[in-house]
């Protein structure tokens, strides 16, 4: 890949007012972030995941509002950009997973441009497939929601927003009863992440309730039914992205606050050891991001709170 090895040192944090400072293991490179060829659209509000070695991107906003059903495929290996099949419809806030058989799934979003029509709408992409195909719906609509695929098999949605509300329920796709509810977080969330350990394990992290004031660095943990609290990471946020990786575990990047965007990116392992890596270069919310070959890659998102698009992507080799 060409990027940048790391080495591994520890800082002091601080904690929860009345608790001890917790340890944080900073990733401290000789250089940070690089960055590579922009994607073909600006945009925000975007649904990311890795899949055959490549990084596709569906579904967003651009400057104007207006939702896109473009999906673009980024090759790692050779830098370039392609096109991928066209969603059935223009969505945004909306979750993409690779789940069991190489299978894409697109869940939830806002259909059209406002923010007043969650979908309760699924679709596949199958291997070698050049049309999305529907699935079974969501029990109820949901848009600005977080999914991760725990590696056996279900995938998990978590949050989000619906009919009803910021939602704190978890929706569990089993393959043989369909979407049904399995527990609940610890309170409403929206524009949170979620990520996995391919085994057995999905992580929820930030997120907030309400406006940017709400932002909460709270991490969650998913497993055979049951959820639990993990952990706190240092800095609250919401409209970020979720990626894994063995060594540092569930890490989460970029955001939004009320003082702008957010650079920070920091992981946390199942034993609740925290971890920091080198800021973005380009702060950003309603990002994408995946690992491919021991790189973690970072797709455009907003450079500023609120209707702002970027087409900025970002790599960095994971120690």
């Amino acid at each position: 890949m060409g990027l940048l090895a790391a080495a591994v040192i520890v800082l002091a944090a601080c904690g929860a007012q009345g608790s001890p400072a917790p340890s944080v293991a900073a990733v401290s490179p000789d250089e940070g972030w690089a960055r590579l060829a922009p994607a073909p659209l600006a945009l925000t509000e975007v649904a990311a995941t890795a899949h055959d070695g490549r990084i596709w991107v569906a579904g967003g906003l651009t400057a104007e509002g207006r939702a896109v059903d473009a999906v673009m495929v980024f090759d790692p290996a050779t830098r370039t950009w392609t096109d991928g099949p066209h969603l059935p419809e223009p969505v945004h806030h909306s979750a993409l997973v690779e789940a069991e058989g190489g299978v894409l799934w697109l869940i939830g979003g806002y259909v059209g441009n406002g923010f007043d029509r969650p979908t309760d709408a699924v679709w596949e992409l199958f291997p070698e497939a050049r049309e999305w195909q529907p699935s079974q719906p969501l029990p109820e609509a949901r848009a600005a929601g977080a999914a991760a695929y725990d590696g056996g098999p279900e995938i998990v949605y978590a949050g989000g927003v619906g009919p009803g509300g910021v939602s704190d329920a978890i929706l569990v796709r089993d393959p043989d009863d369909g979407w049904v509810r399995r527990g609940h977080l610890e309170g409403p969330r929206e524009h949170l992440a979620a990520t996995s350990d391919g085994a057995g394990t999905v992580f929820v992290l930030g997120g907030r309730r309400g406006g940017l004031d709400g932002n909460l660095a709270t991490v969650e943990v998913v497993r055979a039914g049951e959820v639990r609290r993990l952990g706190q990471l240092p800095t609250p946020r919401g409209g970020v992205a979720a990626f894994w990786w063995p060594p540092l575990g569930a890490c989460l990047a970029g955001g939004e606050s009320p003082g702008g965007t957010n650079p920070q990116v920091e992981c946390i392992t199942a034993d609740g050891l925290l971890t920091r890596l080198p800021d973005l270069n380009a702060p950003r919310h309603g990002l994408g991001a995946a690992v491919v070959e021991g790189g973690v890659y970072v797709l455009l998102g907003g450079p500023e709170p609120g209707l702002f698009v970027s087409d900025t992507v970002e790599a960095f080799e994971l120690p």
